[in-house]
């Protein structure tokens, strides 16, 4: 299979900058390179994709679809539980992980990102997750959402679940129970199971 290659010039167009600094990253041995017979630059498509991830750089939709990666968007203005529940996905391999704590941001990242899977906390600061949740299965309905709250009631669960909401979890919930719904929705498994 052939390895999708860009020159400097791709790069520089993908991520709206100058030919000059992906050059600069080249020569400083930032970003990893080869060179054609006729000597110019060319960068695999895994090694940009580790570059932009390693360096926290924003990784273009063009790359993450090329890669074959699902998308997961945890939505979660509680940043310990967000950096917690990141970090259990880890588990999984072969996905890209998306993060938002408000309604507004996870919109943004929903229309520019399309996520396959979204575990969205219902009580957000700014525009509710049942709301977020009907924009999210209004702009995509395959986009599987997981539903999370800390204010367990037959009331929110109806509301949730009549939002779009495709599984519904308590906080604090086993991530094994997170884990098996990701595995159902994207067909991915984890590497090992958390609790």
């Amino acid at each position: 299979m052939r390895v999708k290659t860009y020159s400097t010039f791709d790069i520089a167009k993908m991520l709206e900058i100058v030919p000059g600094t992906v050059a600069n990253w080249i020569d400083g041995g930032r970003l990893n390179a080869f060179n054609t017979l006729g000597g110019h630059r060319r960068v695999s498509q895994v090694d940009l994709r580790d570059f932009l991830e390693k360096n926290s750089m924003p990784v273009p939709e063009l790359l993450i679809q090329a890669s074959g990666k699902k998308k997961i968007l945890v939505v979660e203005d509680d940043e310990k539980f967000l950096k917690l529940v990141v970090k259990a996905l880890k588990a999984f391999k072969n996905y890209e992980s998306l993060t938002a704590t408000d309604g507004f941001q996870a919109g943004q990242l929903v229309e520019g990102h399309s996520p396959d899977l979204v575990v969205l906390d219902i009580m957000l600061p700014d525009i509710n997750g049942f709301k977020v949740c009907e924009l999210i299965k209004a702009r995509n309905k395959k986009t599987k959402v997981i539903a999370i709250t800390g204010y367990d009631s037959e009331d929110i669960k109806k509301r949730i679940m009549g939002a779009g909401a495709d599984a519904y979890l308590i906080k604090p919930f086993q991530f094994k129970t997170l884990f098996e719904y990701v595995e159902k929705f994207l067909g991915i498994k984890a590497k090992k199971t958390a609790s």
